[in-house]
């Protein structure tokens, strides 16, 4: 299909669901197999007063029919994708919404509004994954979905959020790794934190979370008399985490060599 004004449709669309917002939704029927324009159109302002009213399962209901219903080369069976992908999110299914989602941008990836899906299918799974301390599946794979958006839509607005979004996941694992490590450390298994601190250090260099874990990583080096790798990490903090606490309570000054006195004074 060729690509149109998808913007100006979208905000034609927004535009619909004010003129609606105060009034009911059109009644359709959605009994016939085959619908005429004039029914689809009836459909998709249904659907915009549904959406604007916060009725989400009627709306869905619409855009769904829409996207059965309408003209190939109808540029509003994408936005119909995009509505319904964010209809199911809101109602919790966002693996639905990822679907609606793909389609759009696998079968129109040249399309205006295929960053956006993109983006909004990587949000999906991303909000998947409520916590550090669960498992980080679906948070890898929104980090995947992230990467795809600067790969394929790397100067769209869509990238820029992309980015942000993959700081956040990153610190998220960070937060993952270093609860782990000091699940182990708080039970004297030092080698085990070591790892995971280590691990930390290595895959989130920039993480607020890394000079606490340096500052653990020091502590079980400590316990197994590991003097030689605390020099080596107190001068990797005084690089770059020298005006940090964790950096000042865990390395501090060596205390200024004496000079000997001559003999004989």
């Amino acid at each position: 299909m060729r690509s149109v004004n998808s913007s100006a449709l979208l905000l034609a669309a927004v535009a619909l669901s004010g003129c609606f917002h105060h009034q009911s939704a059109p009644k359709v029927s959605l009994n016939p197999l085959t619908a005429t324009p004039r029914m689809v159109d009836s459909l998709w302002k249904a659907g915009l007063a549904f959406y604007a009213r916060h009725k989400w399962d009627k709306a869905a209901a619409a855009f769904d029919r829409v996207e059965l219903e309408i003209s190939p080369g109808d540029n509003r069976a994408l936005l119909a994708r995009l509505y319904l992908g964010e209809l199911y999110v809101r109602e919790g299914s966002n693996l639905q919404g990822v679907r609606e989602y793909r389609r759009l941008v696998d079968e129109f990836p040249t399309d205006s509004l295929a960053p956006e899906a993109l983006l909004r299918a990587a949000d999906a799974y991303n909000a998947l994954w409520r916590g550090p301390e669960l498992d980080a599946t679906y948070g890898l794979t929104a980090q995947s979905v992230y990467g795809e958006v600067l790969t394929r839509y790397p100067n769209s607005p869509a990238a820029t959020k992309a980015k942000a979004q993959l700081q956040d996941l990153d610190n998220r694992f960070a937060i993952k790794a270093y609860r782990a490590g000091s699940f182990y450390l708080k039970y004297k298994a030092y080698e085990s934190a070591i790892l995971y601190f280590t691990g930390l250090v290595v895959d989130h260099p920039r993480a607020p979370i890394v000079p606490t874990a340096l500052a653990d990583l020091i502590t079980a080096y400590r316990k197994l008399g590991y003097a030689e790798d605390i020099r080596d990490k107190c001068k990797y903090m005084q690089r770059d985490w020298s005006e940090t606490p964790q950096y000042k309570k865990s390395c501090p000054p060596s205390p200024p060599a004496v000079a000997e006195k001559p003999a004989g004074t």
